[in-house]
């Protein structure tokens, strides 16, 4: 019998964001250190606080005298790690830091997943701080990731350039993974500045 399929419409259109939710830039790098290009990615803090504060505490953000972060990862030099048709996968590169199911077990589902969604990695049995995905296509059946993820932001800038980063790394690419010899990276993520 064929998998029956959701009838909800899961599209999501780059846009200007609520001025009231935080705004997030990564900006991504070729060969080390030439631009590629800029992605803004709006944090829905209102609906899944957890998950933000695990992404921002990853981010790592300078702060003066904060000790806890600085002895984190941060997405400062991380590269894409898997890519699919649906997802781009990004990692910090520092290993896997698991946060029990249980820590966010609450917002899983709040927020569903679309083009231009980013979303937190998960295993069986934990979220992995250090590792997130970006959805690029509508094909995979939607519903599963609104059942086992917590998607935290979408992009609100840069969503063709997503698409393009995409396309680009498709020749450094096989069997899923992203091949150590990927010129593309994030150079970092930092607090969109106010315009």
């Amino acid at each position: 019998m064929p998998v029956k399929r959701s009838n909800k419409v899961h599209k999501f259109h780059e846009g200007t964001g609520d001025d009231n939710m935080p705004v997030v830039s990564m900006f991504v790098v070729k060969d080390g250190d030439e631009p590629f290009t800029r992605i803004d990615v709006e944090l829905f803090v209102n609906k899944v606080p957890k998950a933000c504060d695990l992404f921002l505490q990853t981010c790592a953000f300078p702060t003066v005298g904060d000790k806890r972060n600085a002895k984190r990862g941060s997405y400062k030099g991380c590269r894409f790690v898997r890519l699919t048709k649906e997802a781009l996968q990004v990692a910090d590169g520092s290993g896997p830091r698991a946060v029990p199911l249980s820590e966010l077990e609450a917002e899983i589902g709040r927020v569903n997943h679309g083009v231009g969604i980013a979303s937190l990695c998960r295993s069986s049995t934990s979220f992995d701080e250090s590792f997130f995905f970006c959805l690029t296509d509508n094909r995979l059946e939607l519903d599963s990731l609104d059942k086992r993820h917590v998607a935290f932001g979408r992009v609100t800038g840069g969503l063709d350039a997503l698409m393009g980063l995409r396309d680009a790394l498709v020749p450094y690419v096989q069997e899923g993974y992203v091949i150590v010899g990927s010129p593309y990276a994030v150079s970092e993520v930092v607090p969109k500045a106010k315009q």
